[in-house]
Parts: structure tokens; C-alpha cells; sequence
């Protein structure tokens, strides 16, 4: 291995295999702690494999949370997890504390379930899940890193011949982002990009795309038997060509629902 390779972010980085590997588990592991309040006693070789642990929250013991569930807003426990865990007033309380405040007219529901409201930073519309309050601030608006739905952002599609499956995602659209970097090391190769000045727009219409692949019937491609980071956001190319693809994202009709929050 070359060290202009390993010293390179976008094509190496880590210039150990195992190390990479490892790397990946300490963040789905730090993922299934901060975000689905679970505390893992197996290494997670798989973002669908059920985890066995604790819940943070119940502190029973749990066997089913899978890593990719937790990630799409789900509850992770399932004794407690999806359940109202606090009165809506308190529920409220917490959501003030955190820096935002839900719309009146909304019920509290579950602390895995986004919540519509306001932050108090600055008024900004967001939706979190309280549950998120453990590691991040209630409004991504606000947010000092990362995509901004009212800030520029990439959309972007990315294919692997290992898989011949192809992706569609978004990101800022700024120096500090590594994204791409990260599907390079983990061999995607990048043939499509668009660059938009706010990023819900992005957001319409990678969900617009991701909705039609699914509405006819096309399955996220897993890797073997195994899910991996953004494979939700995955077609395989035996069903449309990359070429397809990016003259359907060029199409789509979005709505504005997205920039209403």
C-alpha cells in the first residue's frame, strides 16, 4: 500500500482494512447508544442485525433493536421503545429545555416520533425526535455542521459495479464535507451531481426518487445478505440504468412540503 494512499482522505485515509472495519463498528455502536438510547453487548457487524443489550430508558434487557430502524426515527426497545414514555406536558417541558417549542395543536406521541414545532434560537419551523436530544440541538437549521435544509447542498448519484447497485443522497455543499469521501473509500464511484442553493429542495427530490423506485415494486440492494450505511437510498441497476436515473431526478416532481419546515 502506498502512503500517498493512506495520507490521502479521499482515497484512503485509513490505510489498515481492519481498522476501517473497526472504525465503522465504533459508529454504529456510538449510533445505538446516542440515538436509540441502547447499550450494545455485541459488536454490530450490520446495520439490520437485532442487537442484544440494555435500553438506557427501561433498563431491561433487549434483543431485537436493529440499528437501521433506530436510524429512520423507530423505537429501538421493545418493551418500551414507540411508547409514550412522558406526559405531554412534560414532554413539552423537555422540548423547552432543549431549545425549541412544539406546535401547540400537536399531541406529544412517543420520544421516537418527529415532533413539529419551533426553535427558540431563532423561530426557525423544524421537526426533531426528542429522543434526539441526547446528542445533537432540536433545529438543523441552527446546526453549526452538516446539511441545513435552508443552506446549499449536493445531491448526488454514486454506483457500485461490486453490488451493481446505484445511490442517490444529499449533503452540505461545502469544503468541510466528506461524504463523498466516504462513499469513495467504501468503492462507489460518483457520476452525477447537483448543486442546489437551499437544501430542502435536495431533500424533496432524493425522497421523490428513492419513493419512485419503491412504489414500482425495486428493493433497496444489500450487500450479500447485508444492509451497510444509506443502503435504503440504494436501486439495483438490473431494474434502471444510472443513465435513467439521473434524467428522472432532472424530472421529478416534487412538492413543498419539505420547505414549509
Amino acid at each position: 500500500m502506498y502512503l500517498s494512499y493512506i495520507r490521502n482522505p479521499v482515497y484512503g485515509g485509513a490505510g489498515c482494512p481492519e481498522c476501517r472495519k473497526q472504525r465503522r463498528a465504533d459508529e454504529r455502536r456510538a449510533d445505538m447508544i446516542n440515538r436509540g438510547r441502547i447499550l450494545p453487548r455485541e459488536l454490530i457487524s450490520d446495520v439490520k442485525q437485532p442487537v442484544s443489550g440494555w435500553c438506557m430508558r427501561c433498563w431491561q434487557e433487549v434483543t431485537t433493536p436493529r440499528l437501521d430502524n433506530i436510524r429512520s426515527g423507530q423505537g429501538g426497545c421493545e418493551h418500551c421503545g414507540g411508547k409514550a414514555r412522558f406526559s405531554d406536558e412534560k414532554a413539552r417541558r423537555l422540548a423547552r429545555a432543549w431549545g425549541y417549542e412544539p406546535d401547540p395543536e400537536i399531541p406529544y406521541q412517543n420520544d421516537a416520533t418527529k415532533w413539529p414545532g419551533r426553535c427558540l434560537a431563532k423561530g426557525h419551523r423544524c421537526a426533531p425526535i426528542l429522543n434526539s436530544r441526547f446528542r445533537s440541538g432540536p433545529c438543523e437549521t441552527c446546526a453549526k455542521h452538516g446539511f441545513k435544509p435552508d443552506r446549499p447542498a449536493l445531491l448526488y448519484v454514486v454506483i457500485k459495479s461490486t453490488l451493481a447497485a446505484a445511490k442517490v443522497g444529499i449533503c452540505e455543499d461545502s469544503p468541510r464535507n466528506t461524504r463523498l469521501a466516504e462513499h469513495r473509500r467504501n468503492g462507489w464511484t460518483l457520476l452525477y451531481e447537483w448543486r442546489f442553493p437551499r437544501g430542502a429542495d435536495a431533500r424533496a427530490r432524493e425522497r421523490a426518487t428513492v419513493d419512485s423506485w419503491r412504489a414500482r415494486g425495486w428493493e433497496p440492494v444489500l450487500d450479500g445478505k447485508l444492509a451497510y450505511d444509506g443502503y435504503m437510498e440504494t436501486v439495483s441497476l438490473k431494474s434502471i440504468s444510472a443513465e435513467t436515473i439521473w434524467a428522472e431526478i432532472l424530472s421529478a416532481e416534487t412538492t413543498d412540503a419539505e420547505q414549509r419546515l
